[in-house]
């Protein structure tokens, strides 16, 4: 009996040794993965100061493949264009795919003999597509090195043929190039236990800018001691000025020449360093913002038309809007169905008083909301001042949808931010109106609608009786708790677990009727509860100011302003102090900051 005792204690001791042993193995395991992710992360900020030297300085010049665009030596596929509608061409698109999947077909591609081909499908210049294959499942990271000491390398963790999974065949866009540079892209492959199998380094020359964007931002660096946040800063402005001279008939058979300016529009792509990473082109609109729906990414071909593109750079499908012209931003419902603010077609009509549903199944277009019908006494009083029936009366610049035939909306003109239910319907529905009630005197059912400030639970409670004699006959008024918003750009809606309520957020411009002229703007948020009928301000942030455009994308360190009258936009944290200030030099109309992870990236 005492022998099978102490067999079964030192079996105990043994499994606890092993337990043990096991546990700790993990441990060890789970930091190493953490201190990987960390380092990983560390090299995507895209900053000098966190990267150990520049790659292209320990790769052997005898050791790097050069890739050509053209001459006896050309290995890059090249494409032509002859316009941005072509980019946009569907069919054109799916030429370009089959010729690719025509030559991946008729020979073997490796690491060493890769596939390249520059921006082949025309929606970023800053690009280049690779296909190879390896012999075992792996994925590959790169890194782009440019011979500039000033440029910091961008490094990317790829996703071979848009999934997460490993994989012996890789295909993917090699995004962050550097425009009017050599640049050198080291390829690194990795095999299932995260395990360097192979490293290949390639250069190519890109070309400058077509809407001459700067290739490297002035950033001034703030106080701030706060981490600047991953990924690109997507960039909506306007392009540069191109003049051009054409000879032109000028009546008995005389010619003269005439100067013609025109614009080139791109949405641009900038990271932490103001380096231009992306140059993704446009045609006589830039649109106000970008969305990943799904495996593509949505954003305006000009302002009657949306596209979808992958993550190979091909146009997946292209969204005309008949009858009517993008005047703001878009948002998706999740659903399979995109909200346009947008001005309808002829002489008449009213800027940005429209509210489109884009079926993306079918490309189907119909107009939900029309803030002509909807504000009728506002909009017939604008018109009357105005002596016009296009008055720009309303300036719809924001959407969100907040639930089923609901959306929230932005018109900047009313400093007012509407909800409407049952759109599309023919009685849809004000929910409620976030404004100075002051506006909306002159409406009484209106006037109804807007919400009651609210000073929050901490000023719920009655103040102490003080010893003041005071006037029974006379009402005492309370004290104003905050200034509801003038002027208004970018909205975001987060809805809460509390029936009824809800925040907004979005930037107070601080402009238009009752302003303050104080140079200043604001960021706002705003708790919303339905159910009371009230608003309460929740936080409040002092910016520079600008009167037009602009947006605040808030984040959980740091926030990033887009200061449109300022030509800048910065990166602060939460204090006020700036972790970085990047100076464009041409107006932008607003600013976001994504990672791209699931869509270029891992």
């Amino acid at each position: 009996m005492k022998g099978k005792i102490k067999v079964i204690l030192i079996t105990m001791v043994l499994l606890l040794i092993g337990t043990g042993a096991l546990l700790w193995k993990f441990n060890d395991m789970s930091k190493n993965i953490a201190r990987q992710e960390e380092e990983d992360l560390k090299e995507e900020r895209d900053l000098l100061e966190d990267q150990k030297g520049k790659v292209i300085d320990e790769v052997k010049e005898v050791d790097i493949i050069p890739l050509s665009m053209s001459g006896d030596n050309k290995n890059v596929v090249t494409t032509g264009f002859g316009s941005i509608k072509e980019i946009y061409s569907t069919k054109k698109s799916a030429d370009i795919e089959e010729k690719l999947t025509t030559i991946k077909k008729n020979k073997t591609f490796s690491l060493e003999n890769a596939l390249w081909a520059y921006n082949p499908y025309g929606t970023n210049s800053n690009a280049m597509y690779v296909y190879f294959k390896t012999n075992g499942k792996s994925y590959c990271r790169y890194t782009i090195s440019v011979k500039d000491s000033k440029i910091p390398d961008f490094t990317r963790t790829a996703i071979p043929n848009a999934s997460g999974s490993l994989k012996k065949e890789h295909e993917f866009q090699v995004i962050g190039l550097v425009a009017g540079e050599t640049n050198y892209i080291t390829i690194r492959v990795y095999n299932s236990n995260d395990e360097l199998s192979a490293t290949k380094t390639f250069s190519v020359k890109i070309p400058e800018s077509r809407v001459g964007a700067a290739k490297h931002l002035d950033v001034v660096k703030g106080r701030s001691k706060v981490t600047i946040s991953n990924g690109l800063y997507v960039v909506f402005q306007d392009g540069k000025k191109y003049t051009t001279v054409k000879t032109v008939p000028s009546g008995k058979k005389k010619k003269k020449k005439k100067k013609i300016v025109t614009k080139r529009y791109a949405v641009l792509l900038y990271d932490n360093s103001g380096v231009l990473r992306g140059e993704i082109p446009t045609d006589g609109y830039c649109g106000r913002n970008l969305e990943q729906i799904y495996d593509n990414i949505m954003y305006s071909v000009n302002d009657t038309e949306l596209a979808q593109v992958n993550a190979l750079g091909q146009v997946m499908k292209t969204y005309p809007l008949d009858g009517y012209r993008q005047a703001g931003e878009f948002t998706y419902d999740g659903y399979g169905n995109v909200y346009v603010i947008a001005t309808a077609n002829g002489r008449n009509a009213t800027p940005r008083s429209k509210v489109l549903e884009v079926k993306l199944e079918d490309g189907a277009v119909t107009e939900k909301v029309d803030m002509d019908t909807l504000f009728k006494s506002v909009y017939k009083n604008a018109a009357k001042k105005a002596k016009k029936k296009n008055v720009d009366w309303v300036g719809l610049n924001s959407v969100q949808v907040v639930g089923t035939n609901q959306v929230l909306l932005s018109a900047k003109n009313l400093s007012s931010l509407i909800k409407i239910s049952n759109i599309g319907s023919l009685l849809p529905k004000i929910d409620y109106i976030i404004a100075d009630k002051k506006l909306y005197q002159p409406y009484k059912s209106l006037a109804k609608k807007v919400l009651k400030k609210s000073a929050g639970e901490e000023a719920a409670e009655e103040p102490e009786e003080t010893a003041a004699v005071k006037n029974i006959l006379r009402k005492e008024k309370k004290p104003d708790p905050f200034e509801a918003q003038f002027g208004q750009e970018a909205i975001t809606y987060k809805k809460r677990s509390t029936e009824g309520q809800s925040y907004i957020s979005f930037l107070n411009s601080n402009s238009g009727k009752g302003a303050k002229a104080n140079g200043e703007s604001y960021y706002y948020r705003y708790l919303v509860d339905e159910t009371t009928g009230t608003y309460e301000l929740k936080n409040k942030t002092a910016l520079d100011r600008t009167k037009k455009d602009g947006n605040v994308l808030a984040g959980k360190d740091t926030y990033i302003y887009c200061c449109s009258d300022g030509k800048f936009f910065v990166e602060a944290d939460w204090n006020g102090k700036v972790v970085r200030q990047f100076n464009l030099g041409r107006r932008p109309y607003r600013v976001y900051k994504k990672d791209f992870k699931g869509f270029w990236f891992y």
